[in-house]
């Protein structure tokens, strides 16, 4: 008799109104994508609604409740306002159907929605995430939703920890109805992999200037640490959005961490050059002056060893002497350079030192003291 009647119409009140009851809802977060700046959630919702077409007299028929096929029956369709991509299914090809008219059934659905996760202090990153959980209704008929308690189950999901799971309404109406899930980051996994790798290099960095610039350790040095930074600032750029309200200060603080090392390199390629020349001048111009001296030097020599010869006054002792006194000239010289490159490397490396302890406070500042808002509920405007 009540499949005959072909109740696949949802229930007429006089008030326009029918009040579809949510006793329970059980909420489990299934991932959070970071990236894409979206997570995926499921949920299990019984529901209970009363079709007084589908009451019966129980002296007439002697039964309390029965059980019907889903797909004979109207039920609630419910929706995500700010969904990307949902699936519902029926938890079961039945429902529950009362003499009175009250219908029990569950649905399970399987939800994406679009959260602008607030990634500001990332790792340290905690933030609420809205599913705006709804039915039909238009100019104030239609369905509406009464809400019971929730729970959660699974809260651990990777990186991610649901924290708490509550139901609320925006500004007070029945017709946006949302769930409000508090998400947070567990830091241990990306602190260890990504920051704590970037102070490391910092302070390998910092170390590297006990290196002698005269040999040839402190330059590939540096350039290995640049080469390796820029490996971890490519996972980073795999882990997090591209851009967005709130964008994440770590990002900042890998570019201003891989500046920092480009100039520590440059400035360690130049003293370099300055302990070895003494002079900041392309090589090729350095090197036709010192043949120039060379030249001359060949000039004077070939001039004296004819005055010799013909004089023949000069010794191989005379010549040894004055090669000798040419070297230690010229290590004099060398000396000089290398005094004056180590000043200026220690020069550097205070100012260097002293603009890291200036920003590890800067950092420290904007990473717990500073917060970022966003509006979760603008999808509603």
């Amino acid at each position: 008799m009540l499949i005959a009647k072909e109740a696949r119409s949802p229930p007429q009140s006089p008030r326009c109104i029918s009040i579809i009851s949510v006793p329970s809802i059980v909420y489990e977060t299934l991932s959070v994508d970071t990236k894409n700046l979206r997570f995926e959630s499921r949920l299990e919702v019984p529901l209970s609604w009363e079709d007084p077409d589908l009451s019966w007299n129980t002296s007439v028929y002697h039964h309390d409740m029965v059980v019907l096929p889903v797909s004979k029956i109207w039920t609630p369709e419910l929706h995500v306002t700010n969904g990307v991509q949902t699936t519902i299914k029926h938890s079961n090809k039945d429902l529950l159907v009362h003499s009175n008219g009250t219908i029990e059934h569950m649905v399970i659905m399987n939800t994406v929605v679009g959260c602008e996760v607030n990634l500001y202090n990332y790792p340290f990153a905690s933030d609420f995430c809205a599913i705006a959980l709804n039915v039909w209704a238009i100019s104030g008929c239609g369905m509406f939703l009464d809400f019971g308690n929730v729970s959660t189950t699974s809260a651990n999901r990777g990186d991610w920890l649901t924290e708490e799971v509550e139901l609320n309404a925006k500004g007070g109406r029945d017709d946006r109805n949302y769930l409000w899930v508090l998400l947070k980051m567990r830091s241990e996994n990306p602190f260890l992999s990504l920051v704590l790798p970037s102070i490391l290099i910092i302070l390998a960095d910092v170390g590297s200037f006990a290196l002698p610039l005269g040999e040839s350790k402190r330059i590939p040095f540096k350039v290995k640490l640049v080469l390796s930074f820029i490996m971890f600032l490519n996972i980073l750029k795999d882990l997090l959005p591209g851009g967005g309200q709130c964008s994440p200060i770590i990002r900042k603080h890998f570019c201003f961490c891989l500046v920092i090392l480009v100039l520590s390199t440059l400035q360690s390629m130049v003293l370099t050059r300055l302990a070895k020349c003494g002079t900041l001048w392309p090589c090729s111009l350095s090197k036709s002056k010192d043949s120039l001296l060379k030249d001359t030097d060949n000039e004077e020599e070939s001039k004296s060893d004819i005055k010799a010869s013909e004089e023949e006054k000069n010794t191989a002792l005379q010549k040894v002497v004055k090669f000798l006194n040419k070297m230690d000239a010229q290590d004099q010289k060398n000396a000089i350079h290398h005094r004056f490159a180590n000043k200026v490397d220690l020069i550097c490396f205070c100012i260097y030192l002293t603009v890291l302890i200036v920003y590890s406070f800067i950092i420290l500042y904007f990473s717990f003291g500073s917060q970022c808002e966003i509006n979760h509920l603008e999808f509603w405007h």
